[in-house]
């Protein structure tokens, strides 16, 4: 059965799977997301669960579960395990990049084993369309074919369903926007980052950060206890993502780096540029002894010298410093290392506390019971295998507390 924009028919299957195919154009630039949003009466999602996308694949009860595939994508639906809230669900498209639905073939949608609904793209200059509605009526399921478009993306189209989409300032562009940029951004010159760039969007948005400025730095633990995360590459690959960050975070995109061990030292700004290669390239920057990583840095691990020297440093910085600091523990200088936070909880520096397969983390673990400080300024999780850590997962627990850290600096006049 073909449908026509507005026809509906009921559902009497209580698993419903919806196929979608929108084979591209030649020359087409852009990516293709399948969005799928949890509607309750007044047609607005009940929070953040009720967005199904690339980053949330399903909803909690398992009703929907979203299959992305670019260019061919399912959406599965359990309808028997909807929420009475839930009354209507949208299934949509949208284009990320530079092109709109008329760049498209085709764009249909099927009910698997009941009906199809091809829309027509001809002339269209929309980057997201809402394809079809699944509905409750008078107890029973139907679905409704659509093709309604919306011209500014995806954000008009998250808005208008009541997702919390944090508010850009004219100064800066909107999640949608800074997302293209930051894809733009690592394509021309670290490609290979390019695949990192939606992920790290999301969860900058998630943590409405994707309009914030800031300073970013890299501290290492560079101990003789690490020089297996050196060799697996696992110091290159955390910095590699830091990195993607750090380009979003800031305009010019540079990242402050020390490397410390029993000594430390500042080592030159890690851009786009050299970023490639950059962990083994300052190995080899003079010559080691055999316990050391860093040459001229020793074996042993003492933290407080460079944190104070990075306190120093960023004290009258303008903008938020945001410092990731990867040490594999060995921790025991407990006083002087909460001295330096101490003392960095008076400027705008926040400190994220990253364990790389150790142990032993000891007053990094706690510091949430670290309250003689003018206010929170650090956070600190564990990775105990980096290989196994999801990029979603990492850019979450990345930018954790970080918002909120800033909103009180501001309120505390720091910032």
């Amino acid at each position: 059965m073909q449908l026509q924009p507005g026809q509906n028919i009921p559902l009497t299957a209580s698993a419903v799977t919806l196929n979608l195919n929108y084979p591209a154009g030649p020359g087409f630039r852009g990516e293709l997301d399948t969005c799928v949003f949890l509607l309750n009466e007044q047609g607005k999602v009940r929070g953040d669960a009720d967005f199904i996308f690339f980053n949330n694949l399903a909803s909690p009860e398992g009703g929907v579960t979203l299959s992305p595939g670019g260019q061919q994508s399912s959406v599965h639906l359990a309808l028997d395990r909807i929420p009475a809230a839930v009354q209507k669900i949208a299934v949509t498209l949208v284009i990320d990049g530079a092109d709109t639905i008329s760049s498209l073939r085709q764009l249909a949608l099927a009910v698997v084993g009941t009906a199809d609904f091809v829309l027509e793209v001809n002339g269209r200059s929309e980057k997201a369309v809402v394809l079809a509605e699944v509905y409750r009526h008078q107890g029973n399921w139907k679905i409704r074919a659509l093709g309604q478009g919306f011209n500014g993306g995806l954000e008009p189209l998250a808005i208008g369903y009541g997702v919390d989409v944090a508010p850009a300032s004219e100064a800066a562009p909107p999640a949608a926007v800074s997302r293209i940029s930051l894809e733009k951004k690592l394509e021309a010159k670290a490609p290979r980052l390019v695949s990192l760039a939606k992920t790290a969007t999301v969860s900058l948005a998630k943590h409405k950060l994707d309009t914030l400025q800031a300073s970013v730095a890299f501290v290492l633990d560079a101990s003789g206890s690490m020089t297996a995360e050196f060799k697996k590459g696992h110091v290159q690959s955390v910095l590699d993502r830091i990195a993607v960050l750090a380009t979003q975070f800031d305009d010019d995109g540079t990242m402050d780096v020390w490397g410390f061990a029993e000594r430390h030292k500042k080592y030159r700004d890690v851009t786009l540029d050299n970023l490639d290669g950059y962990i083994h390239a300052i190995r080899g920057e003079g010559k080691r002894s055999m316990w050391e990583i860093l040459p001229g840095l020793g074996g042993t691990n003492n933290e407080p010298p460079v944190m104070e020297e990075i306190v120093d440093y960023f004290r009258d910085s303008k903008l938020p410093v945001y410092i990731v600091f990867i040490t594999d523990g060995g921790i025991s200088k407990t006083r002087a290392i909460k001295e330096a936070i101490r003392r960095s909880a008076n400027y705008p520096i926040f400190w994220k506390f990253v364990g790389l397969g150790g142990s032993n983390y000891g007053i990094l673990k706690n510091l949430d019971d670290f309250t003689d400080r003018r206010l929170d300024n650090t956070h600190f999780f564990a990775m105990d295998d980096f290989a196994t850590v999801k990029d979603d997962r990492l850019y979450d627990q990345l930018l954790e507390e970080f918002k909120e850290w800033h909103d009180e600096a501001i309120r505390q006049r720091i910032l």
